[in-house]
């Protein structure tokens, strides 16, 4: 129930960031060296993501952090870490 509830959580806000922000955010499962898609939009391109580990288990991924003004993706890591794992 609680993965979830956090899939749920996670789904709504990368809806919001991509609708505020123009940016693709998904959260994928760390299982060693690979990382498995869960929730959250997707996107192809030619530009490699970058992921920001949330911890040892998750972590959320994009290829345009970039858009993301720099406070507000602190605020939004932040926001992942503490209170979206709870």
């Amino acid at each position: 129930m609680e993965r979830e509830t956090f899939i749920s959580k996670f789904t709504a806000l990368a809806e919001r960031i991509k609708q505020t922000y123009g940016v693709n955010l998904w959260l994928v499962e760390v299982l060693g060296k690979r990382h498995s898609y869960v929730a959250g939009h997707k996107e192809d391109s030619f530009l490699p993501p970058e992921p920001i580990y949330l911890n040892e288990r998750f972590a959320v991924v994009s290829n345009e952090w970039e858009k993301i003004p720099e406070e507000e993706r602190k605020q939004l890591i932040s926001f992942l870490k503490e209170d979206l794992l709870k």
